[in-house]
């Protein structure tokens, strides 16, 4: 991008354990997988830190570009799936798909954006607190301040959508893990050294609340955490209450036994 650019985003989100069949949605539609090279690509490869690198752009690591062109779309759809992120391009429209079921959809052809929104898959994303109408605009001059961008959408919406999912017990152990491993693969990396990259991820963040909905997440954390070590002693405690009960019992039966 030479110039600078307005671009709108929309954030759509799916079924995280079915994102291969979002990917051979796409990829039927008349998408392909963007394939980032390495010289061609070198302002974006040099630009991101390793880790975040390694998280966003895999196609950077694929050895025989040729021979994944040629896979046909089912398995194309099948490699996609062991990596964090993809991203895919047609034309002027630009998709890029988290494994967690966040997607983004960047262009601004109003119409192909509908045509993506019309995927069978798609959940109801205004039930984790996101307008299911914003659309979200940001005026870019580098590619690199666009998926700087793309990186503090995602987070904010998995963030959203964690708080939405701390408010049920009964899947403690799969959202702790969640909210684990996204702050451990993306959430506490720093993206960049460049410095105008840095102050401007951090003025989106601001933008966006994350620190105010991180804080809102990790205090259900702790507070459902207290709450299951709790019952956990509780229901332990009525437990051997209980063979305490069944003991005494047994012991009276069995001195009556011997008195008989």
């Amino acid at each position: 991008m030479e110039e600078k650019q307005s671009c709108k985003i929309i954030p759509i989100i799916t079924n995280e354990k079915e994102m291969y069949k979002f990917y051979e949605f796409v990829l039927n539609i008349g998408y392909e997988i963007k394939v980032f090279n390495k010289k061609q690509d070198s302002h974006i490869y040099k630009y991101f830190l390793p880790r975040v690198r390694d998280y966003l752009f895999w196609t950077f690591n694929l050895k025989d570009v040729d021979k994944f062109k040629k896979m046909n779309k089912e398995m194309q759809a099948a490699v996609c799936n062991n990596y964090s992120c993809t991203i895919f391009e047609k034309e002027s429209m630009l998709i890029v798909a988290f494994n967690t079921g966040i997607i983004f959809i960047i262009g601004n052809d109003t119409k192909e954006a509908e045509r993506i929104k019309k995927y069978e898959g798609l959940l109801d994303i205004s039930k984790i607190n996101i307008d299911s109408d914003k659309v979200y605009k940001v005026d870019v001059q580098e590619v690199e301040y666009l998926y700087i961008y793309i990186i503090t959408l995602y987070k904010y919406v998995t963030l959203n959508k964690l708080d939405k999912a701390m408010e049920n017990k009964d899947y403690f152990d799969k959202n702790r893990n969640d909210f684990v491993k996204f702050v451990q693969g993306i959430y506490s990396k720093k993206i960049t050294e460049n410095l105008s990259g840095n102050k401007m991820e951090n003025d989106w963040e601001q933008k966006l609340g994350l620190d105010k909905l991180y804080i809102s997440v990790e205090n259900k954390f702790d507070i459902l955490y207290r709450n299951i070590k709790l019952d956990n002693h509780n229901t332990m405690f009525r437990i051997i209450i209980i063979l305490l009960v069944v003991l005494i019992i047994i012991g009276t039966i069995n001195l009556g036994n011997y008195l008989m």
